[in-house]
């Protein structure tokens, strides 16, 4: 079975999936920055921006897209890894037991090709971002806050990661101790851009093409 077609399925229906539920949410926010209707600013002396509880809701749900599109990434992977895992097993005849959950986790694929003989070549995707993808959706599934639809990075996760690829620029330099990013006096948000997604789709399907590869040589050496 070709898994990685099946994954690529999967990560064509979420870029599908993400780039379009963001349009309605992007087209309020614009209209509301521009002064357009439905939202014209009345005249006010107030010092709040007009419409703005409306901008908040619009960047929120923005956000909320983004998070679900990650969690179906997440999953996405460990399916496709539990598939890899079980043609190894089928092939070698050879029990595996991993748990990609752990610390560094992913990484555990070479102690799978060392078990059966096999050294393999560098793997050329970011395994570390990676990794955040299965940390963040474990933070947008798992939320602590009943009063905030916020989701925060965990202190845990952010000593692994001190500057995490889901998170605005502006919060490293607000938020961090210092210009190295080694502590936080607040955990910044987990924030998805289009530009996020789009770079985590490429390194996940770089990452199970690699992973395939690999399988396929060890079978033919």
């Amino acid at each position: 079975m070709d898994i990685v077609c099946f994954l690529k399925e999967r990560t064509k229906f979420i870029k599908y999936y993400y780039e379009n539920g963001i349009l309605p949410f992007e087209h309020t926010k614009q209209l509301i920055e521009n002064g357009l209707a439905p939202y014209e600013p009345p005249y006010s002396e107030d010092s709040e921006p007009p419409f703005l509880s409306e901008w908040l809701d619009a960047d929120t749900a923005f956000d909320t897209v983004g998070h679900t599109a990650l969690t179906m990434l997440s999953s996405s992977v460990q399916l496709y890894l539990k598939e890899w895992i079980r043609q190894i097993e089928q092939w070698s005849r050879v029990e595996i037991t991993v748990n990609f959950k752990k610390n560094n986790g992913l990484r555990q694929y070479s102690e799978i090709f060392d078990k059966l003989g096999f050294s393999v070549r560098p793997c050329p995707a970011n395994v570390d971002l990676i990794e955040q993808i299965l940390l963040v959706r474990n933070r947008i599934q798992h939320p602590e806050q009943l009063t905030s639809l916020n989701i925060e990075h965990s202190q845990n996760d952010l000593k692994k990661y001190p500057k995490p690829f889901f998170a605005r620029e502006s919060e490293y330099s607000y938020f961090s101790n210092n210009d190295n990013v080694d502590s936080w006096l607040i955990q910044p948000s987990v924030t998805v851009t289009k530009e996020m997604v789009i770079e985590a789709i490429s390194q996940v399907e770089i990452f199970c093409t690699w992973l395939d590869n690999e399988y396929w040589k060890c079978r033919d050496a």
